[in-house]
């Protein structure tokens, strides 16, 4: 069986907001969209300035959100990854980092999509175990 990569499990697309958009419009549409992550760029298909995360955002819980721009909150340079880096090495940068999803970009840098904790999760359940006995 070959190796798996990060092109077999990550979520495809992402969704990209403006860093003067105000945070109010992110958390609608996290809520609307069940996305985790929203990427933050001048423009689609662009390299991207940051992320913006659920953890960023509930950070400003009972704050005014219209009245904070998304760049404030943003996590900037997000750690990124190929789609032809094993699904190993990809979890190891996760580990190494201390961070739940990765950027998945083309060698443009251009984001393609999202790889988190929950897809390296559901591909090891599709994996064949090896149990040991001591």
């Amino acid at each position: 069986m070959a190796e798996q990569r990060v092109r077999d499990i990550y979520h495809k697309g992402v969704i990209f907001c403006r860093p003067d958009a105000p945070l109010q419009e992110v958390v609608r549409v996290m809520a609307d969209t069940d996305v985790h992550a929203i990427i933050v760029a001048e423009q689609e298909g662009q390299r991207p300035l940051g992320v913006v995360s659920h953890i960023d955002v509930i950070a400003h819980y009972g704050e005014d959100l219209a009245q904070i721009p998304t760049a404030e909150v943003m996590t900037p340079e997000a750690i990124e990854v190929g789609e032809d880096v094993p699904v190993a090495e990809a979890a190891q940068k996760m580990l190494d980092s201390r961070i739940h999803r990765l950027l998945v970009v083309d060698e443009e840098g251009v984001p393609l999509g999202i790889l988190s904790t929950t897809d390296v999760i559901r591909s090891m359940h599709r994996s064949k175990w090896v149990w040991y006995r001591g």
